[in-house]
């Protein structure tokens, strides 16, 4: 009798074990902090906000995003742009996919141009933490042309890190 006591309260609490514990929650994030605390990092030069006009420019449909921030710059030849986006449920892949083609079409459009500007827009960051996907296109174009490129990204990097902490 105390064995079958003794597995039923296991199994009772292996069950309320799952049931309470079984999956983390996921992290939410302020997008326009997170664009804060990288931009602050890696400022763009003449930076122009994210808008509605750049996000339906680059396709994406209200039905994939609940929220956008961040800045870009708008002259040419200019690659710089720090986007984050909030998915709706179950859009993450297809902003990522629009976020993609996005740094794509920077990184073609500026194929004539060598030295820094192709080099940063190569080497773009595409990150995804839960339901958030950050592109960035950034850093010091000087570091860039004196130290390289993955020189130029360790602030852009450090500061993606710090944005979701």
């Amino acid at each position: 009798m105390k064995k079958v006591i003794s597995f039923v309260l296991a199994a009772v609490m292996a069950l309320s074990m799952v049931a309470c514990g079984g999956g983390e929650e996921a992290a939410s994030y302020d997008v326009a902090a997170v664009a804060k605390t990288i931009e602050d990092a890696n400022p763009i030069r003449m930076s122009t906000p994210i808008a509605q006009d750049y996000i339906d420019f680059i396709g994406l449909s209200e039905d994939m995003y609940e929220a956008y921030a961040g800045s870009y710059c708008p002259i040419t030849p200019g690659v710089d742009v720090i986007m984050v986006v909030e998915a709706k449920e179950g859009k993450v892949e297809d902003v990522k996919a629009k976020l993609e083609q996005r740094k794509a079409e920077i990184v073609a459009a500026n194929e004539n141009y060598v030295g820094s500007l192709l080099e940063k827009a190569k080497e773009g960051r595409i990150v995804v933490k839960g339901n958030v996907v950050v592109l960035v296109i950034a850093g010091d174009e000087m570091v860039v042309e004196d130290q390289g490129v993955a020189k130029a990204y360790e602030p852009v990097d450090a500061a993606i890190e710090e944005a979701f902490k």
